[in-house]
């Protein structure tokens, strides 16, 4: 049936086509492609695909059909058609948000729905325009149809190398990396875009409100891996956590095209979870189902959800979703709660503390669950970087996010820790080869752009910086892992850019960062109520300690404010960057020796911002110091070296 019918479009195909819609031109004769005069290669499988579509455009096509017509029948992954549609899509200069030229009908098929030019002609004797100045087609329709039959014979059997399945590769964290320049690998790919909001509890308690976050960030976890479609990141709706929500609204918000919600109920052992997709421009209802599992097998909802929204938008998944073998797959129920509960605490110094709390029973009872590394590693991170005191016993952050990549290489939350903490502790090559191997996994990864954005601004790449973590936002709106953006403007001088962005963390950090800038603009008693504010918050954390530095100074006791300074020194902070502030700090009470000797260990440790430490002026009582100046001369050698090698 199948040769039959593939028979039929081939006779059909006799006739010639030579069809022309916007600025681009197909020949179906010599199976080229040209736009505004310039050939576009075009696979062969590709070309037929395109062909095919626009023969049949006055309807739908199945999938069914094009195996059966374009691929011959052949078995071939949903992965490879969805390839083809998306290469066809870019050789026409269209995509999956636009689909002005080939629209996807939800659950149906795909269709040809640009129009074409009413000059699209059969007539085999005319000729197109093109750089070549090639030759009037054969004028005899026999000989040319004969020579068509055999050309797609020829080309119909080559392999699909670029849409053949890819070999998963184990990414390794070696020290070694090449110079393939960055902006290739980040270039991000225009989506349609999903969220999915946190559920709510239909009885709620608070031993079992975590679950509304948790499910929701786990099912994104899953989603992530859809062909064609883009998922906001789980930082992007924590803020709407136990809160009334309007999905349509909280989706206009994000400026997603559909958005997923619903409610759950934890009773008798049973986890009943109703479940919707909508579809925010028209308020359509996608697809609605109620799901029941046992509480000890709640891991399977994520699955679930995922496998019906695949179905409902008739995508696929990528290969590395597929893979079964670097799937985080917990073995233990309890364990899995406890991961659960840590990662559905604020990201706050006291929700940290909870969180590793929570994370170490997880990986007591399950010590094959990656996830529940990469986050704690994460939390005890952060709580050294801030000076906090970490739980006793623990490892280094570096030796939990290396064993969540011995149980999964792709796991891109242990990556994306990896990879700041490398920028932190001097070891930016290793850091840029983390985050380019997370950009291979996926590259529309919110984290992954961050990561990158992380690492240019130590670097003083401070324009390039500003493009990647934009982007993240871009990607995931109102993700507050991505606060540091606002540390970033101030060191490129933007200071109501980095106002802009201070509702990502209205606590210390964001309050704190307003002071600075209101100090920095001369702004001193607005700067004053900020630290103040500062410290009605936390007193004695990290953004404590630096508000008290800034009002001693204001209030001229260098006493206090040295003193203050020697607690945050003794903080066992291991940042580059913060060691940079250390010296910022010392230089507003001109001491002269603290401030070299943090701002030399700065600069070897990895903090060579150029841009923003050479225009200080803080630092300008010891401009002419052989010390600072050889500081900053390594500064700029550092700074252009990496610029020169990695961009």
């Amino acid at each position: 049936m199948a040769g039959r019918k593939t028979n039929q479009w081939l006779t059909h195909f006799n006739s010639i086509m030579i069809y022309k819609f916007n600025n681009k031109v197909i020949d179906s004769e010599s199976f080229k492609l040209w736009s505004d005069d310039s050939e576009i290669p075009v696979e062969p499988k590709v070309f037929n695909l395109i062909v095919y579509l626009i023969e049949h455009a006055d309807k739908v096509v199945s999938r069914d059909e094009l195996l059966d017509q374009v691929w011959q029948g052949r078995v071939v992954s949903d992965t490879s058609i969805n390839n083809s549609i998306k290469s066809a899509r870019k050789v026409l200069g269209d995509d999956g948000t636009k689909q002005h030229i080939i629209k996807t009908i939800h659950s149906r098929g795909y269709q040809f729905v640009a129009k074409l030019n009413t000059d699209t002609v059969t007539n085999p004797s005319i000729s197109i325009k093109t750089e070549s100045n090639r030759n009037q087609l054969l004028p005899v329709i026999g000989i040319v149809g004969a020579v068509l039959i055999l050309l797609y014979l020829g080309f119909r059997d080559q392999p699909n190398h670029a849409n053949s399945k890819a070999t998963t590769t184990t990414p390794e964290v070696d020290h070694s990396i090449d110079n393939t320049e960055v902006k290739n690998e980040t270039a991000l790919t225009t989506q349609q875009l999903i969220a999915v909001l946190p559920f709510a509890n239909n009885k709620p308690d608070k031993d079992t409100d975590y679950l509304g976050f948790a499910l929701a960030n786990q099912i994104i976890s899953d989603l992530t891996h859809l062909e064609e479609y883009a998922i906001r990141p789980a930082g992007s709706i924590r803020k709407y956590v136990n809160q009334v929500i309007d999905a349509i609204a909280v989706g206009k918000e994000l400026d997603v095209n559909f958005v997923i919600s619903g409610n759950y109920l934890l009773e008798n052992n049973i986890v009943r979870l109703n479940v919707e997709m909508i579809e925010v421009n028209n308020n359509q209802l996608v697809w609605r189902e109620t799901m029941q599992v046992n509480y000890s097998d709640t891991f399977n909802l994520q699955d679930m959800v995922a496998q019906q929204v695949a179905k409902a938008l008739d995508v696929g998944f990528r290969d590395n979703y597929l893979n079964q073998q670097f799937r985080d797959i917990p073995n233990s129920a309890l364990a899995y709660e406890y991961y659960l509960r840590g990662i559905s605490y604020p990201q706050s110094n006291e929700g940290h503390k909870l969180a590793v709390e929570m994370l170490q029973k997880s990986i007591e009872l399950d010590p094959e669950y990656a996830p529940s590394y990469a986050h704690l590693g994460f939390h005890r991170r952060l709580l050294e970087q801030h000076g906090r005191i970490v739980p006793t016993g623990m490892k280094t952050g570096e030796w939990y996010y290396l064993n969540a990549l011995k149980l999964n290489p792709l796991q891109l939350d242990a990556l994306s820790n990896l990879s700041a903490l490398y920028v932190e502790t001097n070891r930016m090559e290793d850091a840029l080869l983390v985050t380019r191997k997370m950009l291979k996994i996926n590259p529309n990864d919110a984290n992954s752009h961050f990561a990158l954005g992380y690492i240019f601004r130590y670097a003083g790449m401070l324009d390039e910086a500003i493009e990647e973590m934009e982007t993240a936002l871009s990607i995931s709106p109102n993700n507050t892992r991505f606060r540091s953006i606002i540390s970033t403007y101030v060191s490129a001088g933007r200071y109501q850019d980095a106002l802009d962005k201070v509702y990502l963390d209205p606590g210390d950090y964001g309050t704190g960062y307003s002071g600075i800038i209101a100090f920095n603009q001369e702004q001193y008693d607005l700067a004053g109520k900020l630290f103040n504010q500062v410290l009605s918050i936390d007193e004695n954390g990290i953004w404590g300690l630096i508000s008290k530095v800034y009002l001693a100074y204001m209030i001229d006791d260098k006493e206090l404010g040295l003193k203050t300074l020697a607690k945050m020194v003794e903080s066992d902070i291991t940042d580059a960057e913060n060691m940079y502030y250390f010296a910022d700090f010392y230089a507003l009470f001109k001491e002269k020796e603290p401030c070299l000797m943090w701002l030399e260990k700065a600069v070897n440790t990895g903090y060579f911002n150029y841009p923003h430490i050479s225009k200080n002026d803080a630092f300008s009582f010891v401009q002419n110091d052989k010390r600072y100046i050889a500081a900053l001369k390594l500064a700029k050698e550092k700074h252009d070296a990496f610029r020169t090698k990695f961009l």
